[in-house]
């Protein structure tokens, strides 16, 4: 009997150290910017401004299954962005044009969106479980 407690209990902690979270930095309410979306067949769209509208402390909320349309544009150069966990990309942006990327929010957890040219984190995707 203490076997199998002790194999369920290594089991339930493994589980819980898998995640599909990209980023275990923890921010607060007062330092995050949140816009949320309705599980529905309405597509959620945002446009994100490279220097304008972006930095660590933006965070999408959606719910889990909602189709995503996600606006890039980077003013001051040509640009790259990376969505983790999805392994999205915009491709080459053209400094000023814009890069999208359109998927559904399948995944719950928090995911990085990326500069592939400066590396720095334009937002965070945060996908709850509806």
């Amino acid at each position: 009997m203490k076997k199998t407690i002790a194999a369920v209990c290594s089991v339930v902690l493994l589980v819980g150290c898998g995640s599909t979270s990209e980023s275990s930095d923890t921010t607060t309410a007062a330092d995050t910017t949140a816009v949320s979306a309705p599980a529905d067949e309405t597509p959620f769209e945002m446009t994100l401004t490279v220097g304008q509208n972006t930095g660590s402390y933006v965070v999408i909320d959606v719910e889990q299954d909602t189709q995503v349309v996600l606006t890039f544009v980077n003013p001051d150069s040509h640009d790259e962005i990376h969505l983790h966990g999805y392994d999205l990309t915009t491709g080459t942006i053209e400094k000023g044009d814009e890069g999208v990327i359109t998927f559904r929010a399948t995944r719950d957890g928090d995911f990085e969106i990326e500069s592939h040219e400066t590396g720095e984190l334009l937002a965070t995707l945060r996908v709850s479980a509806a």
